[in-house]
């Protein structure tokens, strides 16, 4: 079964796992310059059929969605979310209390 719930309730599959044990050892220098993510932007790349566009990678999707929103949005722009939202408990700036939120009918 899919869930979709958030990105760090449930582990790894074996496959990534397995990946990650065959890199374990080797010496990169990391932040988005390493082969891993230069290997991951070019298969992005390919599979949309665009090579003159930036991709860059994040650690997780509340880092994407906080990104994402504040990009996106202006200062007195809000995002809109159900009461169950992960969004809405996750990229909050408050503590998760539904009385912070106004309802709409």
């Amino acid at each position: 079964m899919y869930s979709f719930k958030n990105d760090y309730s449930e582990r790894a599959h074996p496959r990534i796992l397995n990946a990650l044990m065959e890199s374990n050892l080797v010496q990169e220098v990391g932040y988005g310059e390493d082969q891993f993510t230069r290997k991951a932007v070019e298969l992005l790349k390919g599979k949309i059929g665009r090579t003159d566009v930036d991709i860059h990678l994040l650690s997780g999707g509340t880092q994407t969605n906080l990104i994402a929103i504040s990009a996106f949005l202006r200062p007195h722009e809000a995002a809109i979310a159900a009461s169950t939202g992960h969004i809405l408990g996750h990229e909050n700036y408050k503590e998760y209390d539904p009385s912070n939120f106004a309802a709409l009918s």
